[in-house]
């Protein structure tokens, strides 16, 4: 029988709500052999869980997700293969992460001056060992009382353009590109159909040295998958694949999203998996 993977998912190490070990034994739960924990800026997860996931049956891909800006476009950018103690990487990621918690600060900051007297000691309890995020800020007010759903949350105070909204710092993709390859890894754009625009977006992601096009994941539906793939086949890219599960149930769970092993051969060549 082959082996399936799930190469897109979240823990505490970001915005996920499981701890790496959980997250680990869900995916065995779900038939997963093939793992990649890709939490946003950290590769603790990664370096955590080797021992944990081979002795679990577990082949675990390191990895992490990235925020670029393209064109005005907040894109998502997946590493895998990276080398985890890589010096020049871990610094950056270090770097972004103190970012992420100085933005969760001056949200906290505009929703008290709102009326909401959200506690800034509660969000980075709530966030555990991940940099402070929207989700975190938003699971806050959902707790409090002042919203009733994430959603909800997002909409009224935290998205684009809302009054609690902070904008995020964010890598070009000539620097990511070259970043991660320097410490061993490839590229891949997450949930291609998200962007804005996304086939023009997505090709030119592709001429600044993407390597590969997550074709598989609750966000893109087939339709879109059959484009990307016959786009990663005729470009002669990887494509990868995986539930962008953060613990929140719905679509985005793992075990929704199984990504045959065949699929992903070529990238496990490439990274030495």
């Amino acid at each position: 029988m082959e082996r399936v993977a799930d190469l897109h998912t979240h823990t505490r190490h970001s915005d996920g709500l499981y701890d790496p070990r959980d997250l680990v034994d869900r995916a065995v739960a779900a038939g997963i052999s093939i793992l990649c924990i890709s939490d946003h800026d950290n590769l603790a997860a990664s370096r955590e869980m080797v021992a944990f996931a081979r002795a679990a049956g577990i082949l675990l891909i390191s990895g992490t997700e990235l925020s670029c800006q393209h064109d005005g476009v907040d894109v998502h950018v997946l590493a895998y293969g990276v080398d985890v103690d890589d010096p020049e990487l871990e610094t950056r990621l270090s770097s972004f992460r103190r970012t992420r918690d100085t933005r969760g600060e001056m949200m906290v900051d505009r929703l008290r001056e709102l009326g909401y007297p959200v506690s800034i000691d509660r969000v980075r309890e709530i966030a555990g060992n991940g940099a402070l995020g929207r989700p975190h800020v938003a699971r806050a007010l959902v707790e409090m009382g002042a919203v009733d759903s994430l959603d909800t949350a997002f909409r009224k105070f935290l998205g684009d353009g809302r009054p609690a909204f902070v904008d995020k710092q964010r890598f070009r993709i000539d620097e990511v590109v070259e970043l991660v390859h320097n410490a061993g890894g490839i590229t891949s754009v997450a949930h291609p159909s998200v962007y804005r625009d996304h086939r023009r977006i997505v090709n030119e992601l592709i001429e600044a040295g993407i390597d590969g096009i997550e074709t598989r994941h609750p966000d893109v539906d087939e339709p879109q998958r059959d484009y990307y793939e016959k786009l990663a086949r005729d470009r002669g890219l990887f494509t990868t694949g995986g539930s962008d599960d953060h613990g929140n149930g719905g679509p985005k769970t793992i075990g929704q999203i199984l990504v045959p092993e065949s699929q992903i051969a070529k990238l496990l060549d490439r990274i030495d998996a």
